[in-house]
């Protein structure tokens, strides 16, 4: 397989899945590959078998981004809006006008809806809770240096007004952000992204010197810190954790909510404890 593999720029999830269980020695199951791509462990990709459609863009610096100002509600202060996608603190995507037609396989960049497409299949295959949550975002993918986010044509939603739509029919006011990837599209691996996994997984790990347990109550009292000038309430985990997780995504060094969550379920006793002393 793995001569066949060189010859191959992608895998399907399936495929995916039984090359890193010869590797690895272990079974490892479709799930697990998504699971791994949701955690951060590995780059998904998605193949456009029939086209798609999109707003494309580059990232730019924060000082070249287009910017708004809105006053606040009591007006006394303005407060500025980036116009665009915030991938970090330096970067900022600026989209172009108009509407083109992309295919073959992007990677998908877990900043909007394409994540809650990734948990959905995730949850089927693990017997798992229906996905209620939704996302008002278009799914953003990327390939090299270009950004897109997808789009949907207001035709292909069966309220629409046949007479609302502008002329020609690509005319850029006829689409809206997509809700989701399209519905014949694939979830794939880029051999590449196997490889880059694969390389992690197999250097040697350093032994690290443990967290010494007041040292780690000091960073639970950083984090309830931090959080309460974010206005963030971590009386509340599960919310906060996917608010926090959301931001480590922008700054492209995302935490799973899941850890974020178990992290701040620790700060109440640390505070107590703290309290006391």
């Amino acid at each position: 397989m793995q001569k066949l593999l060189n010859l191959k720029e992608w895998l399907t999830i399936e495929d995916a899945a039984r090359h890193l269980g010869i590797l690895f020695g272990e079974d490892v199951s479709e799930h697990d590959v998504l699971r791994l791509a949701l955690d951060g462990h590995l780059t998904l990709s998605v193949y456009f078998v029939n086209h798609a459609t999109g707003r494309c863009g580059t990232a730019v610096p924060v000082q070249e981004a287009v910017s708004e100002t809105l006053p606040t509600l009591d007006g006394k202060d303005f407060i500025r809006f980036l116009s665009g996608l915030p991938i970090d603190h330096e970067r900022v995507v600026k989209w172009m006008p108009e509407i083109v037609t992309i295919d073959g396989v992007w990677d998908l960049t877990m900043l909007g809806p394409e994540r809650l497409d990734v948990e959905h299949r995730y949850q089927l295959l693990t017997g798992g809770p229906a996905v209620s949550l939704q996302s008002l975002e278009a799914p953003i993918v990327r390939r090299d240096e270009t950004y897109c986010q997808l789009q949907s044509h207001f035709s292909d939603n069966e309220f629409c007004d046949p007479k609302t739509l502008r002329k020609p029919y690509d005319h850029s006011a006829n689409y809206y952000p997509a809700g989701g990837l399209p519905e014949d599209s694939v979830l794939v691996v880029r051999t590449e992204a196997l490889r880059n996994l694969v390389s992690r997984v197999s250097k040697p790990i350093e032994a690290e010197k443990p967290i010494e347990r007041r040292e780690r109550s000091t960073l639970l009292i950083l984090i309830a810190a931090l959080a309460d000038m974010a206005r963030i309430d971590i009386s509340k985990p599960s919310a906060a954790a996917a608010t926090i997780e959301s931001k480590t995504a922008q700054m492209g060094a995302r935490v799973s909510s899941r850890t974020i969550e178990n992290h701040l379920k620790r700060v109440p006793e640390v505070l107590d404890s703290r309290t006391n002393e």
